[in-house]
């Protein structure tokens, strides 16, 4: 299954599965639903075997040949990758023992063990160690965005600043 980013016009880039050509679509329509969106989107064009030269003569035709692709669209601005990061997290008083699920240049989803009560809007510092070459350490102060008794989604409170966890960060997301 294929990620489209939505952009800020509203619009999404998608591609073929087989031939890779690519069209733009407006995602307004899908950005009703919370999260990310799931849509099916048939392509249909002459490397797509139904005879057409174009996708977009292919819908002009309603052409009921082509390739199905099932595509999530995401609002959010950067790739998440998902991990698995043993570290932890802390307020003024406790420290809790934590998994990084997923990690963004913006934020990270963390499994709490065991689960604890925390609230949305509550400050806490993350702490946790890459598995790159150079076993980055990151410390960041977090917000909560939202939070379950194991599961929290944060953002960060500095992202995309110069500080050597966000260029860590960074580089990470690209590998």
């Amino acid at each position: 299954m294929q990620t489209a980013y939505i952009n800020d016009n509203n619009r999404a880039v998608l591609s073929c599965p087989r031939c890779k050509k690519t069209r733009e679509i407006d995602a307004t329509p899908y950005l009703k639903a919370s999260g990310r969106a799931k849509i099916a989107i048939k392509f249909k064009c002459s490397a797509c075997d139904c005879g057409h030269q174009s996708c977009k003569e292919c819908r002009e035709a309603n052409c009921s040949n082509g390739n199905t692709n099932i595509i999530y669209l995401e609002r959010r601005k950067f790739f998440r990758k998902k991990v698995s990061l043993p570290g932890h997290i802390r307020d003024r008083k406790n420290r809790f023992p934590v998994t990084i699920l997923n990690l963004s240049r913006t934020g990270v989803k963390i499994k709490v063990r065991p689960s604890h009560t925390f609230q949305p809007e509550q400050k806490l510092i993350v702490t946790f160690t890459l598995d790159d070459s150079k076993a980055s350490h990151i410390e960041k102060e977090i917000i909560i965005r939202t939070a379950k008794p194991d599961i929290l989604k944060c953002e960060f409170t500095s992202a995309q600043t110069f500080e050597t966890s966000d260029k860590a960060i960074g580089f990470y997301l690209m590998k």
